[in-house]
């Protein structure tokens, strides 16, 4: 199964982040990211990855700076391509034990060196290798983890803070989804869906999860009277009714509610965010909406962990 059994074109987009303002020029951002995914098995091989343009279109970069790092990692051999027919997952080349050693060394140094120059201590420098080496650390038998929701944008959303508080890996799906997957061990859903997905997978253990919308979005649509409208743009159009639900019943918002999936018509777009007292938007489209958004007033509707919930998680999971 590949990773998160997600739409490759729906995927790598959201793993990648590029740092405009840092030194490292974005093409040896995106080539060193890219080279980590491939090699996390984020894709099988044989895998096909996204078209160059539309991974520029949604990273908001050039297709050349695209195609210009799949060429890189083809010519390292972690992919390959077909004419007129994209770029492919490839079989990692296999290194020799000496070779990987090597190549282990002067990655290493050369992050010891960025610490110093960041003015850490021999102790802090410690201290951080060993939190970090905590990612690679597994109870016994590597575990199938997966979060579960109604619509996909959630399950990706929530599954990433949950594999960045635990420490591990975390596969989203959703609640459509759930029974498909395989000897999964632990299922993580929020409260309302607990039942379903206790259903969907009877043998796994099912922990329910208390999420809490963004306090800063929910505080600017309690500002919103009957008469305003908010032009709610997500990534899928799965998302459109539940979180429609969400800003009626935690929000209280009585207004109207203006829907609509990022790759909706462009006009369309640009016409509903005029109309639009509040443009209110998923972390999914975040980086497509940007330069649409000029001076709207604008808020992002983000679902986070409860402090409460994290603990329990924790202990239903052993971390």
């Amino acid at each position: 199964m590949g990773f998160l059994s997600e739409p490759a074109d729906d995927r790598l987009y959201r793993l990648i982040e590029l740092d405009r303002s840092a030194s490292i020029p974005i093409k040896e951002q995106l080539v060193e990211q890219l080279r980590y995914h491939l090699a996390a098995g984020r894709y099988e091989t044989g895998e096909r990855l996204p078209s160059t343009r539309k991974l520029a279109d949604q990273l908001g970069v050039s297709f050349h700076t695209v195609r210009n790092a799949y060429q890189k990692l083809e010519e390292e051999g972690l992919l390959t391509s077909k004419r007129g027919g994209g770029f492919y997952a490839a079989k990692p080349p296999t290194l020799s034990s000496s070779e990987r050693r090597e190549r282990g060394a002067a990655i290493v140094q050369d992050a010891l060196r960025r610490l110093i120059t960041l003015g850490f201590s021999e102790e802090e420098t410690e201290y951080l290798f060993g939190e970090q080496l905590q990612f690679f650390e597994s109870p016994g038998v590597l575990r199938k983890l997966v979060f579960a929701a109604s619509f996909r944008e959630r399950a990706v959303e929530i599954a990433e803070q949950l594999s960045g508080l635990l420490q591990e890996r975390v596969e989203p799906t959703t609640l459509n989804e759930l029974g498909q997957f395989e000897a999964v061990d632990v299922v993580l859903t929020p409260l309302s869906s607990f039942q379903l997905a206790m259903q969907a997978v009877p043998d796994a253990e099912t922990v329910g999860v208390a999420l809490m919308p963004s306090y800063e979005a929910a505080e600017r649509i309690a500002h919103l009277g009957t008469s305003d409208a908010i032009a709610l743009i997500v990534g899928g159009s799965d998302a459109i009714e539940p979180i429609s639900s969400e800003l009626r019943t935690y929000a209280g918002f009585s207004g109207h509610i203006l829907a609509l999936p990022i790759e909706g018509e462009q006009r369309r777009l640009e016409s509903l965010l005029q109309q639009a007292d509040l443009v209110l938007f998923t972390p999914s489209v975040r980086r497509r909406l940007r330069p649409l958004l000029d001076d709207h007033p604008s808020a992002e509707w983000v679902s986070n962990i409860t402090p409460e919930a994290l603990i329990q998680i924790r202990k239903a999971v052993g971390r």
